[in-house]
Order: structure tokens, then sequence, then C-alpha cells
């Protein structure tokens, strides 16, 4: 596990300053403590931090073949890299090391860009070729590890976080995107590669960039499929593959050289990691949990997670956050995650992550479940909808239609007048769901998973931003969703589901927290194998129950006490410490001369903050997503 930079001169023409290389380097030495490498000839320079985990004496980077011919730097790990030695060697390779990063180089020797087709891991790296002057720079299949690209004249940046690449120099512009802003306000992250940065963006998942004789292309090596099931739906067989195939991907996702632990909170998703865990080390997982000092809070999985601890003879850890320190944390995360994430639950990650490396330097994470095996409530309700919204359309003029959204508009616009989550203010959260069923169905897909009027709704979104910073959100949805393998309602809100929500958000958050404190995270539900698996299962199977697939595989492993629990979201208890003790720390922020910048509307941004203060509304996520802006701006301007 590492973070990796480089610069690289298209032209041919210039040469690479070490220099900068290493200043790019040293802005993400918390990713590396344990050393760093270089490669610098000609036009490009590659540097990378390390953080050792395999081959800890033998895997310094850069790695090169025998002849030295191909150089990598290397970020992730390969899970399969045993197997893939044994078959590198019977093919006559000599690999000097035992590390997962030369097996690459060596794969890449046999089968050039086709390499993806056999790594199972989490992985960005970038691979120089010195023969071919080709320069390949790819992230895996569903963006656990992310990678960073930008181009100033002449010269290819790259790097796993932003910081980085503003250490190259001062060409490198420090300008924000002004249409990300509408993006980070819709879904409180960012969707698609755009950044807030102008000019950089992140990798898709899947894919990889190759520079070439002065030319950059890109290619997409993997993204889910959802073949048709071949053969008689015979359920028990298909639980039992499941079984399987999640104990094997735990079973690989163990290697290492260095200790180990579990992020464990109270659901099925983490225990049945921990379950799986402890067949291969019996009564030696150490387990890390964090909750919050206000025992009693809905939002804590204290009791629940110590309970799986305590069936599994885990080593336990616990922390318990209150809120001025979660906001200590606040300030901290918004530096760390380099992009606005209003994610609550992540900065108690991010405190959790300085607990655990204290004692192990990998993690697995229990983030994914819900995704593949269908456990959100739109999984389920969603394509019901769709095709209540079709019946709609069919049966209902398009004057009344119209009409209909015309009110359901003006209606919106209220929203911030609303007492939102008491009495009448349940408007916000219950009409959306019901007045998008009036639009056109890529429309109505857009507006329900954007949540459009539970937060910001479009219309208010309209009226807080610049005209250049609106629409972003639904460009971004709707390239998303042109690039969907399937309009199976079913099938496409279980791919929307995953690429909506986990590479600018729940993939990256896992990334930016854990390597904040040099911690390696691992997600063995994103395995390769496992993710193609339960997407080629039929879909009304995968939907039989709130993650069926999950919990009727883990049957014979689990007691059903914790098999059993109902899903319940990892909270944090923000609304709480908002209209208490967090609100002078808010009003602090919010009400700053320059906090609204130039970016909003003035006279709507300090009426939606005065109606929360003063009581009329109760908008915390509103708040809270306008205040943790204010951080990150204040992180990266000052």
């Amino acid at each position: 596990m590492c973070g990796i930079v480089g610069a690289f001169d298209l032209s041919g023409g210039v040469q690479m300053d070490p220099t900068r290389i290493r200043a790019m380097t040293e802005a993400i030495r918390h990713r590396g403590p344990d050393g760093d490498g270089f490669y610098v000839s000609g036009p490009l320079g590659m540097g990378m931090r390390r953080l050792s985990i395999i081959d800890v004496a033998g895997g310094d980077q850069p790695i090169g073949n025998e002849d030295d011919t191909i150089q990598i730097v290397f970020n992730g790990e390969i899970y399969n890299y045993l197997e893939l030695q044994s078959l590198l060697r019977a093919r006559g390779h000599r690999l000097a090391t035992r590390s997962d990063t030369e097996t690459i180089v060596h794969l890449y020797e046999d089968h050039g860009l086709s390499v993806f087709e056999h790594l199972r891991g989490m992985y960005a790296f970038a691979l120089w070729d010195s023969r071919e002057q080709r320069l390949t720079l790819a992230i895996d299949h569903i963006g656990i590890k992310p990678l960073y690209v930008c181009q100033v004249g002449t010269i290819l940046l790259f790097a796993s976080e932003i910081k980085a690449l503003f250490a190259y120099g001062p060409e490198v512009p420090r300008e924000l995107n002004p249409a990300a802003l509408d993006t980070y306000l819709t879904f409180g992250f960012m969707v698609g590669p755009e950044t807030p940065f102008k000019g950089i963006r992140r990798l898709d998942p899947g894919t990889a960039l190759v520079a070439e004789k002065g030319t950059v292309r890109t290619i997409q090596h993997w993204r889910m499929e959802y073949p048709h099931w071949v053969g008689k739906v015979d359920e028990t067989l298909i639980v039992e593959q499941v079984r399987e195939t999640l104990r094997e991907a735990v079973k690989i996702h163990l290697r290492s050289d260095v200790p180990l632990g579990l992020f464990l909170s109270g659901g099925v998703d983490s225990a049945s990691l921990l379950a799986l865990m402890d067949t291969f080390t019996p009564g030696k997982i150490n387990t890390y949990t964090v909750g919050y000092s206000d025992g009693d809070h809905p939002d804590n999985e204290l009791e629940a997670a110590r309970h799986s601890a305590q069936v599994f003879g885990s080593s336990h850890h616990e922390l318990r956050l209150d809120a001025a320190q979660w906001w200590e944390y606040a300030a901290q995360y918004a530096y760390a995650h380099d992009e606005p994430n209003a994610n609550p639950s992540a900065v108690s990650l991010l405190a959790l992550s300085k607990l655990t490396a204290q004692t192990v330097k990998v993690v697995l994470n229990g983030i994914g479940s819900d995704e593949i095996f269908a456990g959100y409530p739109v999984h389920r309700e969603l394509p019901k909808a769709m095709d209540q919204a079709k019946t709609l359309r069919r049966i209902l003029p398009q004057v009344v239609r119209r009409g209909g959204r015309w009110s359901a508009e003006q209606l919106e616009r209220t929203y911030p007048l609303m007492r939102r989550f008491r009495g009448v203010g349940a408007i916000p959260n219950l009409l959306p769901s019901r007045y998008h069923l009036l639009d056109d169905e890529d429309v109505h897909l857009w507006r329900t998973m954007a949540f459009d009027g539970t937060v910001f709704s479009d219309g208010l979104r309209q009226s807080l931003l610049q005209s250049n910073a609106q629409g972003a959100a639904q460009r971004a949805f709707m390239r998303l969703l042109d690039s969907a393998p399937t309009r199976s309602p079913a099938n496409l809100i279980h791919y929307l589901k995953m690429y909506l929500w986990l590479p600018g958000n729940g993939l990256l958050s896992a990334d930016k927290v854990s390597m904040a404190y040099s911690l390696e995270g691992r997600v063995p539900y994103f395995d390769r194998h496992l993710m193609s698996l339960c997407a080629s299962i039929p879909a009304e199977v995968r939907l039989k129950e709130n993650k069926y697939l999950l919990r009727a595989s883990m049957e014979a492993i689990l007691p059903p006490v914790i098999r059993d629990r109902p899903k319940k979201p990892f909270g944090t208890p923000i609304r709480t410490w908002f209209e208490g003790v967090l609100q002078p720390q808010l009003k602090a922020i919010l009400y700053d001369p320059s906090a609204a910048r130039p970016y909003f509307e003035r006279k709507t941004y300090l009426k939606l903050i005065d109606g929360h203060f003063s009581g009329r509304t109760s908008q915390t996520e509103l708040i809270w997503r306008l205040a943790h802006l204010e951080m990150w701006h204040r992180a990266f301007w000052g």
C-alpha cells in the first residue's frame, strides 16, 4: 500500500525535474511512512511513498522487469499474487522479490494492456514501458484506490491525492470548478470524474489512461455486467456459490506480512466478515468500533458490536467520541478527503483509523454489502415506482403531467421555510417520491436518486447558485445512466446505486480516512469475483429479502441473533449536536462574512441559515453540507 505521484511530458522534450517529484511525494508522506522511491528518466518522473504490507524487506519501489525496460509505482494490493507468481515462474520469469507489485510488471510483459484481466485486488498504478515509450495509468475495477490526473501544457500529472498535484508547482492552478458546487450540494459528494478543482479529474472505475506518441486515450478494462442466468434457478446452489466466493474472498484479503484487524459495526455485514475471518485465524482478530459518548443515542452501535466481538472472541477496541472531538476531526477530514464530502460517519471513521493504526497496519471494512446484496430500500422500491410512473405516463395526458410538475416545483421553493421532520415538515420528505412519478423515466430516476427535494431541491439550488454552477449534478447523473449496461429496472438500480455512491463517496472516503493515518483499508465485499457473481444472479433472487443472499449464505456461520439484526445505517448524532452543543461552532463558521464566498446568492444563503437557527426550519443535512463546504474551502484556500 502506497501513495504514488508522477509527471510525464507528452511532447518528450522536457527533462523531468527530480525535485518536483520529491515535493509531490512529500505531500502524501502520510500514505507511506515506511520509505520512498523514485524513477526519473528523460520526460518521465515517478515517485511513491510506501506502507510496507507484503514483502516488507524486499518490496521497495519502483520495481522493474529483468532488463529494467518496464518500471512501475503501485498503490494497493493484488490478492491473488501468490497464484500469479507461480504461473509466471512456470513461464520462465525471474522474480526478484516476493511482492505483489512485481507480478504486474511480468504479467504486462506477457499480456500488455490485457494485464487487468488477471488482477484480483485494489490498485492504482503507473507503469512505464520504455520500449514502447508508453505510460499506463490505471485503477481497479470499482475505484477502491483513487488516482487523480491533470494536464498543464504538455505535462500530464498524476497522484493518489490532489494535494500532491499542487505540490508540483504553481503551474497547477488551485482554482474552483464552479459546476462542482451543484453536484456537491445535490449529493453531498462528487459524482463522476470531475472534482471541485478546475482541470483535475479522478479516473473512472475500471479505466486506464494510456499516454504514448503525444496522445492520451482511455480504455475501460472492467465494468459491472448483468448476464442472463444460464440454467435452472436453484436457490440452494446460488446461496452455496455466494458463501464459497465470499469465504475465498475473505481468505485472500487476509494475506499480509503485518498485523491486521477489522472495523466492526453492529450489523450483519462486518459480523459476517468477523465470522469468516475467525475460521482462518481463530481467536487472533483485533476488532475496532466507534461510538458516541451519549450511550442512549440510537446511532450508537457499541453494544451490538461488543456482542459480536464476544461471540467470536476477538480482541476488541472501542472509541467513544463526544461532540467536541467529532468537530475537531471534521476539520481534519475536510483536508484529508481532498474533495468536499458531507458524510458525517466518515469523520467518525477518521477518528477510528487513528486508534486502529496504533496496533495494526491493515484493517478490513464491511462497506459494500448493501450495494452488492441489494440492502437499501431503493433497490426494491424504485423499480416498483418506475412501473407506476410508466402507467401514469400512459394514462395521464402530457398537459396534466406538466401542470402537476409545475405545481410541485412551486411547492419546492417553499421547502426552506418549512419545519423539516416535524409535522408539516415531513412534506419535503414525502412528496418528491410522489411527484417525481410525473417526470419522464430518466428524469424520474435522476430526481429520485438525487433525493431531489429532501435536502437541496433543484429549485433551491437554482436560486442559491450562480448560473455557471447550475445543472452539473444532472449532467453527471445522466452520464452515469448512459453508461449503464442494462435498462432492466432492478438491475439498473443495482448498477446506479453502486456507481453513483461508491467511487466519489463510500470507497473514496474509506481510502482517505484510513490512509490519513497510514492504515491500509481492505474491502472484501468488492472482490471482483463476488461482484460478478452477484450481478449474474437473477434479480428476483437478489431482492427476495433485505440482503437475502448474504443472510442465507451465513446461516450456518452466524448466530441467528446477529444474522437477523435489522438493517441500521451507521449514523452520527449531528442533529442533536447541531441543535445543542455545536450550535455556536456552526454559527461561527456559517455567519463568517466570507463563508458564502461569491459562489452563492447572499440573500438566499442567509435566508437558509437564518431559518434554521431561528427555529423556523429544521434542516440539519442542509446546514451540515454548507458548513462542511466552508471547512473544505478553508483547508485549501485558507
